[in-house]
């Protein structure tokens, strides 16, 4: 069937599932025992360390105030 894991191994809760067809009534019997997986992504902590990588380069952060007046 499928070899990808339904509960995540950190927080118990359930994971997405890539095909609505995988949302069987067992699945959600976890959903709402366990609700969804809370971990956060692959992808933000290399989002994150971007931004970081990008202050270290000189580039200046502006607050969304600033920013606004540098467009006016």
């Amino acid at each position: 069937m499928d070899s990808q894991p339904i509960v995540c191994h950190t927080c118990t809760g359930v994971l997405l599932a890539a095909d609505s067809r995988t949302y069987t009534p067992q699945r959600g019997r976890l959903i709402l025992t366990n609700g969804y997986c809370a971990c956060p992504t692959a992808e933000e902590p290399d989002t994150q360390m971007q931004q970081e990588q990008g202050q270290g380069q000189g580039q200046e952060r502006f607050s969304p105030a600033q920013a606004a007046m540098v467009n006016a």
